[in-house]
């Protein structure tokens, strides 16, 4: 009996949890009997990646071993959002949200798919090319085989063109930052006036990654770094210029999601090399690991083609809705402020809204259920704070930001 072989490109949450279920479902650790092999190919096992690290509830849940694991992330119950406006919004999350070194999470992954019966190849490849009995593929070392490939090697993956169709360079945000020692165990993050992207400051359980993300072509890399100057000088953060980071981050247009093509004959696309990424929060490990999860489930069932509708089915959808509202968040306005600072000013002072804010960091909710929700507690929230004072704030361009008595405790 001929032994199929897969060769996942990419040890990330996606590759890894691709080879992980598929050497569980088909027995691998007593391969015995077995007519499979799984093959992980990861040119940087164990490295840094530059990115925020945050892994939802919604992830901890669906994954209980990523909260149990003894080198986990950094569970974080405090954070703080400012708003454009310069408003800010302390409070209290509902349930933690876990800030993982994507070194040791990657390496937690890796080791996972390992003990499951996967082989894991230290090793960069350089190229793909089809072969009447599947694929070759070309390393720096040597040349392997395999009858199915799966790419998820990131967002800057050149192999992807072999594929499908290139991403633009409007499909991506760019990011930039710093690794920097410990200090508090505030979770920030910072929007701008009319601008697609944020700062963060992610505490990890030996650092802290300060960086901030933009859309391409929205800002040149030295605005960036200064946007990035201002929110680190405003609340004590000291750059290190020995630990800087740069990287894309896939941000798809609405035309891009129209057009995304996951899977092809004896190939698929995984996490961000697929575009899987939240366009307006920026989150892509959650969709990674449930990526991962999909196809290996439909390679377990024989049907590999069926990989694209379970993405559409399960979060692709609400993605591409997102994708829909990005510009409106971050670039529209409501009672004559941007989107982003009125979230912030009214999170602060209603209950009701800082629920809904809740429940997006969470991911507990879809983007069609949030927006509705959205509407209803814009309308509550004007009954809470009085909509006479709102009314003020509005016609009077000149006054001060209002903060609401006890708008620090909101949510406790």
């Amino acid at each position: 009996m001929k032994t199929q072989t897969i060769a996942i490109i990419g040890g990330g949450p996606a590759g890894a949890m691709t080879a992980e279920r598929l050497a569980e479902g088909w027995g691998l650790r007593n391969p015995g009997g077995s007519a499979h092999r799984v093959q992980v190919f990861e040119e940087k096992i164990g490295w840094e990646k530059p990115c925020g690290g945050g892994l939802s509830y919604k992830a901890l849940r669906r994954y209980p071993f990523l909260e149990q694991a003894a080198s986990g992330g950094n569970l974080l119950r405090s954070a703080e959002f400012i708003a454009p406006s310069g408003a800010t919004m302390p409070f209290r999350l509902r349930v933690p949200l876990a800030v993982y070194s994507r070194a040791t999470l990657n390496q937690l992954l890796l080791r996972r798919a390992e003990e499951a019966g996967a082989e894991v190849v230290a090793e960069r490849i350089l190229r793909l090319q089809r072969t009447n009995a599947g694929w070759e593929i070309t390393g720096r070392e040597k040349t392997y085989h395999a009858d199915f490939v799966v790419l998820a090697a990131g967002a800057r993956t050149r192999l992807r063109q072999t594929l499908a169709p290139d991403l633009s360079p409007h499909d991506f945000m760019l990011t930039y930052g710093y690794y920097l020692p410990p200090s508090s165990e505030v979770l920030r993050v910072q929007f701008f006036e009319d601008f697609e992207g944020y700062a963060w400051a992610f505490p990890r359980t030996d650092h802290v990654s300060v960086g901030i993300c933009g859309k391409i072509g929205e800002d040149s890399m030295p605005a960036l770094r200064n946007r990035l100057g201002d929110f680190m000088r405003n609340y004590g953060y000291l750059p290190d210029r020995r630990r800087i980071f740069s990287h894309l981050l896939p941000s798809l247009s609405v035309e891009s999601w129209g057009n995304l093509r996951l899977a092809g004959e004896r190939w698929a696309l995984a996490g961000d090399a697929a575009g899987l990424v939240d366009p307006v929060t920026g989150e892509g490990i959650c969709y990674a690991l449930r990526s991962g999860h999909l196809l290996a489930e439909a390679l377990l069932e024989g049907c590999p083609h069926a990989y694209p509708e379970k993405v559409r089915n399960e979060f692709g959808r609400a993605l591409a809705l997102g994708a829909r509202l990005a510009r409106t968040f971050y670039h529209g306005e409501f009672l004559g402020s941007g989107v982003t600072t009125r979230m912030i000013e009214f999170g602060a002072r209603s209950r009701k809204f800082l629920e809904i804010i809740q429940d997006l960091i969470e991911g507990s909710k879809s983007f069609p259920g949030l927006a509705a929700r959205l509407y209803s507690g814009l309308a509550r929230t004007l009954v809470e704070t009085g909509a006479s004072r709102l009314r003020e704030t509005v016609q009077s361009p000149c006054s001060p930001t209002p903060t609401g008595e006890g708008g620090s405790q909101a949510g406790e």
